[in-house]
C-alpha cells in the first residue's frame, strides 16, 4: 500500500508542477503579449500591467495553497481516506477540479486586460493578415520526423495483447481490456501527431529563414515528443505484463516503479521544455530583425485566452496562448469534439471503469466449503473462486506471522482484505483470501502448501480468528484421513 501511495502522490506532484509552471508563465509578457492579450510594447511597462501581475500572483498563490492543503488526505491518509477506493476517487476528483478550476485566476486577468485594452483602444497590428511564405510551406513535410516511426510503439503494444490472449481466463479479462485500450491509446497519439504535422505553419516574420527555423524546430521537437509519449506508454505496459505473467523476474519491480515515475515525469514536463525552447528561439530571432516581425491582433478569436474559435481558420490544432500545451479550433467540428466532448467521454469512461473495478473490492467476500465425504475443497469469492482437492495439498499450517506481498497480479488489495493472486518473498506465487480487521494487523491465517499447481501456496482466513482455527482443524483432520486412505490403497 505504501508503494501504491508513492505512485499516487507522484502523479499529484506532477500535476502540481504542471499547474504551477502554466500559471507562472502567464505572468510574464511574451514578446508583445500579456495574459494572452496582444498589446503595444510600451503598454507592457505600464503601472496597469504591474498591478495585474501583483493581483494575479496573489490569486495564484491562493490556488497553490488550496491544492497543497487538499492534497493532505492523500499524503497522510486518515479517517475514510485509508480506504483505497475513497483514496483513488478523491485523487481523481482532486486532479479534475484543479484542471478545470485552477486556471480561474488566468481567466479573470485575461478578461480584465481585454476590457482595459478595449477601453484604451490598445489595438496592435492588423485584425486579419494573410501572408503566405511559399518557401517555408514547400518544405513543410520535411520538418517533422516520419510517421513511420510510430510502427515501433504500435508493434510493442501488440505484445501485451498476445500475452493476455495466451493467458486468457475469466480472472484475467481486465488484462485483455487494458491491452486493447493500450493499442487504442497508441493509435490515438498517432492520429494527434499526424493531425499536428499537417497543421498550418505559423508566420512569424516576412523573413523566410526565421519562419523556416521556428516552424522546423517546433514541428520536429513536437513530433519527437509525441513519439516518445507513445514509446514510453507501450514499453511500460509491456514490462508490467512481462512481470505479471512471469516472463521476467519480479525482483526488477522496484526498478520498474522508479523508472515509471521518472519517465512519466519526463513526458509530462517535456512539453514545458519544448515550448520554452521555442519561445526563447522566437524572441532571439525576432530581436535581430524587428522590422520583419508580423503582428496580428486576433484576440477576438480567443475565449478567455484559452479556447480558440476562428471559423475563417481551417486549422484544427493550434498552439495555446496559455501554458505549454496545444489547443483546438472549436469553430471546426473536429476541434469542437476534441476540446469539448472528448474530455467528458474519457472522464465518464474512466469513472465508470473505476466503479466497475473498485466497487467490487468493497463488497467482495470469500467462503470455504468442504465435507468429510468428498476430497473437493471450494472457495467462493466472485470472480476469484477457486477449486482444489486434498491431492493438491502437501501440508497445512496455521500462523499469525506478519505477511506482506511484493506484487498483486490480479484481484483486490485494500487495508482490510487481500483476495486474488499475489507474489510474496516467503510464499512465492500464492492465492490469497485474507481479511484484516484493522485492530489486529497480524490475524491468524491458514497456509496450504500446494503441489503440482500453478500456485505455490493457498492462504485463507475468515474475519474471526476462532472461526479460522475451526476451519483449520477440520481441514487438517480431513487431510490426515485422506493421506492415510491413499497409503492404504
Amino acid at each position: 500500500m505504501f508503494l501504491f501511495r508513492i505512485i499516487m502522490i507522484s502523479c499529484m506532484l506532477i500535476m502540481f508542477i504542471v499547474m504551477f509552471a502554466s500559471l507562472s508563465s502567464a505572468n510574464k509578457p511574451k514578446k508583445n503579449m500579456f495574459m494572452a492579450v496582444t498589446l503595444p510594447y510600451d503598454v507592457l511597462e505600464s503601472d496597469f500591467i504591474k498591478e495585474i501581475q501583483k493581483e494575479y500572483k496573489s490569486l495564484c498563490n491562493k490556488v497553490y495553497i488550496i491544492m497543497l492543503l487538499t492534497a493532505i488526505p492523500c499524503i497522510f491518509p486518515f479517517w475514510i481516506f485509508k480506504n483505497i477506493t475513497v483514496y483513488i476517487f478523491y485523487m481523481l476528483i482532486w486532479c479534475l477540479v484543479f484542471s478545470y478550476y485552477g486556471i480561474i485566476p488566468f481567466k479573470l486577468m485575461n478578461r480584465k486586460v481585454k476590457a482595459e485594452k478595449s477601453k484604451n483602444n490598445w489595438f496592435v497590428g492588423e485584425k486579419k493578415v494573410v501572408y503566405c511564405d511559399i518557401k517555408t510551406t514547400m518544405l513543410k513535410n520535411k520538418m517533422p520526423i516520419s510517421n513511420k516511426y510510430f510502427l515501433i510503439p504500435l508493434l510493442i503494444s501488440l505484445f501485451p495483447l498476445i500475452i493476455s490472449l495466451k493467458n486468457m481466463s475469466s480472472e484475467n479479462i481486465v488484462f485483455l481490456i487494458i491491452s486493447i485500450l493500450n493499442i487504442g491509446l497508441i493509435i490515438f497519439i498517432f492520429c494527434i501527431t499526424k493531425q499536428y504535422n499537417k497543421s498550418k505553419l505559423k508566420t512569424y516574420s516576412t523573413d523566410s529563414e526565421i519562419n523556416f527555423i521556428l516552424n522546423k524546430t517546433e514541428k520536429r521537437m513536437m513530433s519527437i515528443y509525441f513519439l516518445m509519449n507513445a514509446l514510453v506508454e507501450s514499453i511500460l505496459i509491456l514490462v508490467i505484463y512481462l512481470m505479471l505473467f512471469d516472463y521476467i523476474n519480479i525482483e526488477f519491480f522496484n526498478i520498474y516503479i522508479t523508472s515509471t515515475i521518472i519517465l512519466s515525469s519526463a513526458v509530462a514536463l517535456g512539453l514545458i521544455y519544448i515550448k520554452k525552447k521555442i519561445n526563447e528561439l522566437d524572441e532571439e530571432l525576432s530581436s535581430k530583425n524587428k522590422s520583419s516581425e508580423i503582428i496580428v491582433d486576433d484576440d477576438d478569436c480567443w475565449i478567455d485566452g484559452i479556447y480558440y474559435y476562428n471559423p475563417n481558420d481551417s486549422s484544427k490544432i493550434v498552439s495555446s496562448r496559455f501554458g505549454y500545451n496545444m489547443t483546438y479550433n472549436i469553430a471546426t467540428k473536429h476541434g469542437y469534439f476534441m476540446a469539448k466532448k472528448l474530455d467528458k467521454i474519457v472522464l465518464g469512461a474512466t469513472f465508470l471503469l473505476m466503479i466497475i473495478l473498485m466497487l467490487p473490492s468493497e463488497f467482495a467476500t470469500s467462503s470455504i466449503s468442504f465435507n468429510d465425504n468428498s476430497p473437493n475443497i471450494s472457495i467462493s469469492s466472485f470472480p476469484y473462486s477457486y477449486d482444489l482437492d486434498y491431492n493438491d495439498i502437501e501440508s497445512i499450517t496455521i500462523t499469525n506471522e506478519p505477511i506482506s506481498f511484493k506484487l498483486r497480479t490480479n484481484g483486490i488489495a485494500t487495508d482490510t482484505k487481500c483476495i486474488g493472486n499475489f507474489k510474496s518473498d516467503k510464499y512465492g506465487k500464492c492465492r490469497a483470501y485474507l481479511y484484516f480487521d484493522g485492530k489486529d494487523n497480524n490475524p491468524k491465517y491458514i497456509v496450504m502448501k500446494l503441489k503440482n499447481n500453478k500456485f505455490d501456496y493457498l492462504i485463507y482466513n475468515t474475519k474471526d480468528d476462532k472461526q479460522t482455527e475451526k476451519v483449520y482443524s477440520k481441514l487438517q483432520k480431513n487431510l490426515d484421513w485422506f493421506h492415510k486412505k491413499i497409503r492404504w490403497l
